[in-house]
């Protein structure tokens, strides 16, 4: 008979997600508020597209991970200014904003 084996439980800490607060940032003038976190799943994403040989996904994985960092009504704001072509923001800095992004969230998290 095999040996059972025992179930190991993973959850997050509701009381670290109410510490996080939003990271703001500047583009153009205009100041973003970023949630303070994202879920695993949203960097893991990044990351696969973002490892793609073509350029397509590398450019879907900066569209999806700021997409995901904003609330609806930021990202709605973000979106607008990043398309406007009289501003003409380009691909560098989107990438800088979404690397900046990423520092802040990993920034002296706890590893244990």
């Amino acid at each position: 008979m095999a040996a059972r084996r025992t179930v190991k439980s993973f959850t997050s800490t509701k009381e670290d997600k109410q510490k996080i607060e939003p990271i703001t940032f500047e583009l153009e003038g205009e100041t973003f508020e970023a949630f303070g976190q994202v879920p695993g799943a949203v960097l893991l994403d990044f990351i696969a597209l973002s490892s793609q040989e073509d350029s397509s996904g590398t450019a879907e994985a900066i569209q999806g991970y700021l997409k995901s960092s904003m609330d609806k009504a930021n990202y709605r704001r973000f979106d607008k200014l990043t398309r406007d072509p009289e501003i003409l923001v380009e691909l560098s800095t989107l990438a800088d904003i979404v690397s900046y992004l990423i520092e802040e969230r990993t920034a002296d998290r706890p590893t244990a």
